[in-house]
């Protein structure tokens, strides 16, 4: 029994130093990340002018002010809730996954590897949001998840505007994450 406790414990403190040091000190430093990305996209744009289109533009700017904004909600159970969404509603898989598409498609390198390091980002805010960092591979593996089936979901989720975002995430944090 006393080892019982003692293990709760302990756990208890690594969980404190977990939530209160740890994770907020990590997305405080991804959302750094993800300013420093919005900036270069925008360089990006200045350099580049009309051969990078004002819809890829728009579309790429957008999701990472909404990943800025909302880095909160960026969680596995986000991710789970947008993944049912996704398969339930025709509407929203649709517009989702055009939008998800047209980002991943642009004819600019520069653009494209801007796209795969915000997606990168969210992978590591969903981690970090779900205290899964240790989380192996091979147990994902065991439940029949693998590492591109994640990888595609965090691709789409990362595309989310603020309004795709509030249709599977509570909309409740968005007046306490400003």
């Amino acid at each position: 029994m006393i080892t019982l406790l003692t293990l709760i414990a302990l756990l208890s403190l690594v969980h404190l130093v977990y939530e209160s040091i740890l994770a907020p000190w990590w997305r405080l430093s991804l959302r750094y990340k993800l300013f420093a990305l919005r900036d270069e996209l925008r360089n990006l744009k200045i350099e580049s002018g009309d051969a990078l289109d004002d819809k890829h533009f728009r579309y790429l700017q957008d999701s990472i002010n909404t990943m800025i904004k909302y880095l909160a909600r960026y969680d596995v159970a986000s991710l789970v809730s947008a993944e049912l969404n996704y398969r339930q509603d025709p509407q929203f898989r649709r517009e989702v996954a055009a939008r998800s598409s047209f980002l991943d498609d642009c004819n600019i390198p520069k653009a494209r590897e801007l796209r795969q390091r915000s997606v990168r980002i969210a992978g590591e805010v969903i981690a970090i949001n779900s205290g899964m960092l240790a989380a192996p591979f091979g147990l994902m593996h065991l439940m029949g998840i693998g590492v591109s089936w994640i990888r595609n979901r965090v691709s789409k989720f990362a595309s989310f505007s603020r309004s795709e975002l509030d249709r599977v995430s509570p909309s409740d944090l968005s007046a306490s994450v400003s």
